[in-house]
């Protein structure tokens, strides 16, 4: 029979494993086998079966995994090959997990106190630096690790936010020793000047006009340094969008070319057109009010003062010049300060806020504010430029 032989083929065949079989025909009788035993029913399918071979008396243990396949004339056949080896190795991993899973599960054990313990310390570290700072200044900084995890992460978080903080505080600090300051000047004349009033039964317009002037420059003051500190904190929303600024320094310029007219000075414009940024319209034309009222202010009549504005590689170079008297050149850094006013100033009234107002207005917008003195004053004005439409 075709079945048979092919049987006895495959059992003499080299192979790595020794081949089992066996074929029953549909009465129930053994055709062909080397299994010395099997299951009654069929299962259709893989069997693990006893297959031990006695030799002289000897005794091989051998397991054999079977396929149990139902032949369609009712035979039976089971097919399959030793895995004695295979049935060894899993007892032997089984020793092995009954050996080390206890020592696995007690380095687990140990390993996760360890990690508890230190990350345990390290959020006590956390919380006691926290508590430090609380009591002390917000210069302080929270250490970090060095290993670049959650926690380091938490702690870089935290250092931002008092970096964000202590500049907060700082500005306020500042804002209220300025104005503490700036503020007793006004308040004493306008002291005097109600007490003037008091003192007379009938006030003159004189009197009343001097000290509403006293009022209107407090309120500009206030208003001014609110703007100046919410800038320089970063508080309140600030929305930045594409404005035409060629249009703003024209604006700028309409407005006070009646006052150079007035003051008897000679106003030259040179501004392209098609120069856009991103921010904001109202910041940026409150900033060219700014340098053109403090170059109008302190040039003397029959001087000049010219504005030019156009592309240079990225930015936006405005260059607003003067025949004043100029700022020499280590007191550049200290104008941009608030209330600070150069010596040669002093004659002319103002507050000192303009080119602070300034800057903390580029530093919104990325841009930069540089001066040159030489013959009067040169501010060379840089702002980010955008492509029109580019939003």
């Amino acid at each position: 029979m075709a079945a048979t032989r092919a049987l006895d083929v495959r059992r003499h065949k080299e192979a790595g494993r020794d081949p089992f079989d066996a074929l029953i025909n549909g009465r129930g009788a053994v055709v062909s086998s080397n299994l010395p035993s099997w299951p009654a029913r069929s299962s259709q399918d893989w069997l693990r079966i006893e297959a031990d071979l006695h030799l002289d008396g000897q005794e091989e243990d051998r397991e054999a995994l079977v396929l149990d396949h139902q032949l369609g004339d009712g035979a039976r056949l089971l097919i399959g090959r030793n895995i004695e080896d295979l049935d060894d190795l899993e007892e032997q991993v089984a020793q092995a997990a009954t050996v080390f899973l206890p020592i696995a599960a007690t380095l687990a054990i140990v390993g996760g106190a360890l990690i508890s313990w230190s990350v345990g310390r390290r959020i006590e570290a956390l919380d006691s630096a926290v508590r430090r700072i609380m009591g002390s200044t917000l210069s302080d900084r929270i250490p970090l690790a060095g290993k670049n995890d959650d926690l380091d992460h938490l702690a870089a978080a935290v250092n931002a936010m008092l970096s964000r903080l202590e500049v907060a505080v700082d500005a306020l600090r500042r804002t209220s020793d300025s104005v503490a300051h700036e503020l007793r000047t006004p308040l004493a004349r306008l002291q005097s000047h109600l007490e003037e009033m008091a003192e007379s039964e009938s006030p003159s317009p004189d009197s009343i006009a001097r000290a509403l002037s006293e009022v209107e420059r407090l309120a500009i003051m206030f208003d001014t340094v609110l703007t100046v500190t919410q800038l320089e904190s970063g508080s309140g929303a600030m929305t930045l969008r594409e404005v035409d600024m060629s249009q703003i320094l024209t604006d700028a310029a309409d407005l006070y070319a009646g006052i150079a007219e007035e003051r008897d000075l000679r106003f030259d414009l040179r501004i392209d057109a098609g120069l856009h940024a991103r921010g904001s319209a109202e910041l940026l034309f409150r900033s060219a009010c700014n340098l053109l009222d403090n170059a109008m202010k302190y040039t003397p009549p029959g001087g000049a003062v010219a504005l030019e504005a156009h592309a240079a590689d990225r930015d936006i170079l405005i260059l607003i010049s003067d025949t004043g008297p100029g700022i020499s050149s280590e007191l550049h850094g200290l104008v941009l300060q608030r209330f600070y006013r150069a010596p040669s100033t002093a004659p002319v009234p103002g507050l000192g806020m303009g080119l602070a107002f300034v800057a903390a207005v580029n530093r919104i917008h990325g841009a930069s504010l540089t001066f040159t003195s030489g013959k009067g004053l040169r501010v060379e004005w840089r702002i980010p430029s955008i492509e029109p439409g580019s939003g």
